[in-house]
């Protein structure tokens, strides 16, 4: 199946889902991504990798870049 399937799902009280689609066959492998779709987790902020690099500390000499 080439075919992308976007549903949006509740979970329930025992923290499952459920996804019932015709076009899946059965024993067919999928990929499944989850996230959340409300508002609040879309505001959340990811560093980028700049910050990161620049708040790790390298243990190498000051040159390293050209003569490494």
């Amino acid at each position: 199946m080439n075919a992308v399937i976007h549903e949006r799902v509740r979970v329930d009280a025992q923290h499952s889902i459920s996804l019932v689609d015709m076009r899946l066959t059965p024993g067919e492998a999928v990929e499944i991504i989850v996230r959340p779709s409300n508002t609040d987790a879309a505001n959340i902020t990811v560093p980028s990798l700049w910050a990161l690099s620049t708040s790790r500390k390298m243990d190498a000499p000051a040159d390293y870049s050209v003569n490494f």
